[in-house]
């Protein structure tokens, strides 16, 4: 062999092995470029599975707090209920008008069972009430005991003078305790609710 050839032979040697160190190179890269690849598309996948964890714990609260606006409306709507009903017994027992002392009379012995009681609309929505509110109502449900008495005794004995006064006294303080109740009872909806 003569040294002319062995250069040939060295440089394709030569060619090959740089050839394959290109090549082996050219793979790490590519291997690298790859690992760079799967980082990027798992933090993207975490990224977008935040987001949307984000937004169905966003739809979630938005979906709660709907109902509990809407079971807080109902809870208003019975409060003006009851407050209307508690000034037509006052009324009924403050009239010589017999057409409104007889509806302050139907209302009184329907009290426990109808007036109340919570609507039959509305039962569900206590579910969403605070326990303060309910802790309110029931208060306000043994406050009713008392009136209720006081408005029997009024509707029924009209004019006996000094005790018909003094019946008119309690039933007036009875009246205002549970207006005043159901002021704490709207007062507590609106803490409840994030109004001030």
């Amino acid at each position: 062999m003569t040294n002319q050839a062995l250069i040939v032979l060295l440089a394709v040697i030569a060619l090959y092995l740089c050839y394959r160190l290109g090549e082996a190179g050219a793979i790490r890269r590519r291997d690298r470029d790859l690992e760079v690849m799967r980082n990027q598309v798992d933090a993207h996948m975490s990224l977008a599975e935040r987001q949307l964890q984000a937004q169905r714990d966003a739809e979630r609260e938005r979906y709660v707090q709907e109902r509990v606006e809407g079971a807080y409306e109902e809870l208003g709507r019975w409060l003006y209920d009851l407050d209307r009903t508690i000034d037509e017994v006052w009324a009924g027992a403050h009239t010589a008008d017999a057409e409104i002392r007889a509806k302050a009379s139907l209302i009184v012995r329907g009290w426990p069972w109808e007036t109340l009681r919570v609507p039959e609309h509305a039962s569900g929505a206590q579910l969403y009430w605070s326990s303060e509110v309910r802790a309110l109502n029931r208060k306000f449900a043994g406050a009713s005991a008392q009136f209720i008495n006081r408005a029997t005794v009024a509707l029924t004995h009209a004019d006996d003078g000094e005790r018909s006064q003094d019946v008119r006294d309690g039933l007036w303080r009875s009246f205002n305790e549970m207006h005043g109740i159901l002021g704490e009872v709207r007062d507590q909806a609106r803490h409840d609710l994030g109004v001030q």
